[in-house]
């Protein structure tokens, strides 16, 4: 590199150097230090920079504006439609799985944001625009409607046309995976594409603290989006209705309140069996029963006990009376009545003596005969003395008084016979109760088990049975597609365009061509490349800087630092100017063959 002749004019180098120094430290610009070299661009050198390159600012400007707006103008129109849906509060949010029991009442205390948030992204799921897609059908979606949808459209059947222009172009034989036909796999793409734009024109928006869910739809035929967002709410509707049903349910119940009525039947058979085996109506009737009767006849034994002894005291008290009365009392005495027969006795009684005195007369006094002859005179002469007093006529009869009393006493007696025989009745009576109760204490037992046993049947059967009910109310409400989420505003016709926004998007056009055409005067007319020189040059004289710097701060003061610092400055402007010495001035850009950047005129 052969270094540049001195200047001269010192002065006016001088002079230079104190006006251009700051554009070339400025513009002195390296891959290694880009900071610092563009820190020194003042605002005034890049006005400049307009100033030179306004035609080209203009022509850019225009230019992306016209092809903004051209593009605009033939871009297809957006059309809208909207629907809206309010979430009431219903049996699907209330209702429990008739399936689970846990509880008989639900927990109210959350908010009913999270079920309207779940609609929200039920509505947008991939189920919902495949029903959506079946509804209105594959072709009628994917049907070209713009001049662009149409022009893919050509463009794809030239492509597979059998033109000299396209022949030459292998042609593809049909896609297919697994079992799938060509025809089919081209049917499940176009199904796939078709539940994309239903998809991606669908908008589902949720009110803040609200119970409505508005579902949008935004694409480039008005009657095909409304159709669209009118399928998707019908569908949701059904799908709601589905998701909050129980497949299989009422036949579930119906089969096993089948049973538990069977099972109830039975365990009521057996305890009536059971009861009808011990004789009891249930174990705690029967021990009431049983508890009052044996009170009763307690009572009674009682009673009878008492009148029992009140009986016998009554009738011991009149035999007493009865052994102190006499039976007969005389009623009329009649004296002085001739005794016939005495006087007959005593005259029979003569004759005997006068046989036994001959007798006795005839017999010596020593025999034996005359001592028994003399004993009989002496026995009749007795008898026919007791015989000698007048006899009087007595007429008796029964005494009243011991009359009453044997009355009483025979009644009190056949009173003590009853009292007895009541008593030992009762007592039997009493004896069986006490059986029967030790029985039903046994029993007990076994009838409290059946009847748990028949109560819990029952109880099943209630369940199943109020379960099937709900099963069965719920499926024929399923069946009428009622659930707790409706239609309020049904998709709308919304023949105004709602897009693009060809004014805004014509601004944000002029604006985004101003700026390109900035850019470009910037690029083409940077002061940061107009210094030119190699990396290697740069990187050198850079070293070389530091090191002056650091000499000359060691040995001079202040101001002489300033000096070798304008002369290494003027060292560094020669050698660069050396560098790009044959460049072409003017408003040229030269490239700099060993650099390879632009170096850019210096301002005048």
């Amino acid at each position: 590199m052969s270094r540049s002749q001195p200047d001269p004019n010192p002065t006016s180098s001088a002079s230079r150097l104190n006006g251009r120094s700051s554009h070339f430290s400025s513009s002195n610009w390296s891959p290694s230090a880009p900071t610092e070299s563009w820190a020194m661009v003042t605002p005034g050198e890049v006005l400049r920079s307009f100033r030179r390159r306004l035609p080209s600012i203009l022509f850019t400007t225009v230019l992306v504006t016209v092809a903004v707006v051209a593009l605009l103008v033939v871009w297809p129109n957006q059309y809208r439609s909207e629907g809206l849906m309010y979430v009431r509060l219903g049996r699907g949010a209330l209702a429990v799985d008739p399936t689970t029991k846990a509880t008989q009442s639900v927990s109210m205390q959350e908010s009913r944001t999270a079920e309207v948030v779940s609609i929200g992204e039920m509505i947008g799921s991939r189920e919902i625009a495949e029903r959506a897609v079946e509804r209105i059908g594959v072709d009628k979606i994917n049907q070209p409607r713009t001049w662009i949808d149409r022009g893919l459209q050509d463009a794809e059947e030239f492509m597979q046309s059998d033109h000299q222009m396209v022949a030459w172009l292998p042609k593809s034989e049909g896609k297919t995976v697994g079992e799938l036909t060509p025809e089919a796999y081209e049917l499940q793409l176009e199904r796939e594409q078709a539940i994309k734009k239903v998809s991606k024109a669908i908008d589902v928006q949720i009110a803040k603290n609200g119970y409505t869910v508005a579902v949008a739809g935004k694409g480039d035929d008005p009657l095909l989006i409304q159709t669209i967002v009118q399928a998707v709410m019908d569908e949701y509707g059904r799908y709601h209705v589905e998701a909050h049903s129980v497949d299989g349910s009422e036949s579930f119940f119906e089969k096993r309140a089948k049973q538990s009525r069977d099972t109830a039947l039975a365990t009521r058979r057996a305890l009536q069996e059971t009861r009808n085996e011990m004789g009891w109506l249930s174990a705690a009737s029967a021990e009431e029963t049983l508890r009052e009767r044996i009170i009763d006849l307690e009572m009674k034994l009682n009673t009878a006990d008492s009148e029992l002894a009140e009986a016998i005291s009554q009738a011991e008290e009149l035999r007493r009376q009865l052994d102190g009365t006499k039976e007969w009392v005389p009623v009329e005495v009649t004296l002085g009545i001739a005794n016939a027969a005495g006087d007959q006795m005593r005259s029979q009684l003569y004759d005997v003596q006068i046989q036994d005195g001959e007798e006795l007369a005839r017999v010596s006094p020593n025999h034996p005969r005359y001592k028994r002859l003399q004993e009989k005179m002496q026995q009749s002469s007795q008898l026919a003395d007791a015989e000698r007093e007048d006899r009087e006529e007595r007429r008796e009869a029964i005494n009243p008084v011991y009359q009453e009393l044997e009355t009483q006493f025979q009644t009190v007696r056949a009173k003590a016979v009853g009292l007895k025989s009541r008593r030992e009745a009762v007592s039997e009576r009493l004896e069986a109760t006490q059986l029967d109760l030790r029985r039903l204490n046994g029993d007990a037992t076994r009838l409290a088990e059946l009847t748990w046993e028949a109560e819990l049947a029952e109880d099943t059967y209630r369940e199943h049975a109020r379960s099937l009910e709900e099963a069965r109310v719920n499926s024929a409400l399923d069946d009428l597609q009622m659930s707790d989420v409706s239609v309020i505003q049904d998709a709308t016709l919304n023949l105004k365009k709602s897009g693009p926004m060809r004014g805004l998007l014509s601004v944000v056009g002029l604006l985004l061509g101003l700026s390109l055409g900035l850019l470009q005067a910037i690029l083409r007319d940077s002061p940061v490349a107009s210094t030119g020189g190699s990396r290697a040059e740069i990187s050198r004289n850079k070293a070389a800087k530091s090191r002056r710097r650091t000499k000359s701060a060691d040995v001079a003061t202040n101001t002489d630092s300033d000096l070798d610092d304008v002369m290494h400055e003027q060292e560094d402007i020669r050698s660069n100017e050396t560098v790009t010495a044959g460049a072409p001035t003017g408003d040229t850009a030269a490239m700099n063959e060993t650099s390879g950047t632009y170096n850019a005129p210096m301002p005048r």
